[in-house]
């Protein structure tokens, strides 16, 4: 099974807590009674550069709330992110964030998508780097293509290509294989993971599937229910492709993190 081990920080969350006002109002009368949710709760975490960490846990516990707060859209109650030793004070083109639901502009296509992060580059520069994470994701052919004619795999790989044309440091996905059908989600699933192979780029993933941790991750973070605090870090000492199957420490910690999770059995 994996260890724990000491890394060297690339991303640094200190004491970290996030609450939200309760917008309805409560129904007892006790004025004392607090109006705040709390969310986080003392999130300590080191991401290491080039590692791609998974986060699971159940939802509403805080997990996109995270990443929000890493990639600069969201600031913490108390605490703080600091990336590359500097605080987090908003969104950077060094961290890109890709979103749960489609953030491709429906009026452009493909290309004017793609191409659209890399404009301050020169004409050739610039073509021939849109070209070239097109053809990664493999959508050549669909250049033209508008988001209403792409299927939902398509339409994940076209995010996924215009996120890496910028050449981020780092990408941050939430949930980046929900609403996909199976065979789709394995497939953009092993893309991602030869991505990560080829451009050696720090992922920061949410997913609510155990699996997907398993095969994907350097190493796997579980959440606890909300408040929030960190129940598990594992680095995953194995090599890619994984087999499950093949694996027994993998397949233990599986059943562990069902566990963990609420499921008493897996499936």
């Amino acid at each position: 099974m994996g260890s724990i081990v000491k890394i060297m920080s690339y991303i640094k969350i200190q004491q970290i807590t996030k609450s939200y006002h309760e917008r309805r109002k409560p129904l007892c009368t006790d004025k004392s009674a607090s109006s705040e949710i709390l969310v986080l709760n003392d999130i300590n975490l080191e991401f290491k550069k080039g590692e791609m960490v998974c986060i699971l846990g159940p939802s509403g516990c805080g997990k996109s709330t995270l990443l929000r707060m890493i990639a600069g859209f969201e600031t913490p109650s108390s605490g703080q992110v600091l990336i590359k030793d500097k605080p987090v004070t908003g969104p950077s083109d060094d961290n890109i964030f890709v979103f749960q639901h489609s953030g491709l502009l429906p009026w452009m296509t493909v290309w004017e998508n793609v191409i659209l992060g890399v404009r301050h580059l020169e004409e050739q520069e610039r073509n021939a780097r849109t070209q070239e994470y097109i053809d990664i994701v493999d959508l050549n052919g669909f250049e033209q293509h508008y988001p209403h004619q792409l299927s939902g795999g398509m339409l994940r790989r076209a995010e996924l290509a215009r996120a890496v044309a910028v050449q981020p440091e780092m990408l941050i996905m939430d949930e980046p294989f929900s609403g996909l059908d199976f065979l789709t989600h394995m497939k953009i699933r092993e893309e991602l993971v030869n991505m990560h192979e080829y451009l050696k780029k720090s992922m920061l993933i949410v997913t609510h599937d155990i699996d997907d941790a398993l095969i994907m991750g350097d190493r796997i973070i579980v959440m606890s229910n909300r408040p929030s605090r960190v129940k598990l870090e594992k680095v995953l000492d194995f090599g890619r492709p994984r087999d499950l199957s093949r694996i027994p420490e993998l397949n233990e910690l599986r059943d562990e993190l069902f566990f963990m999770l609420g499921v008493s059995y897996a499936v």
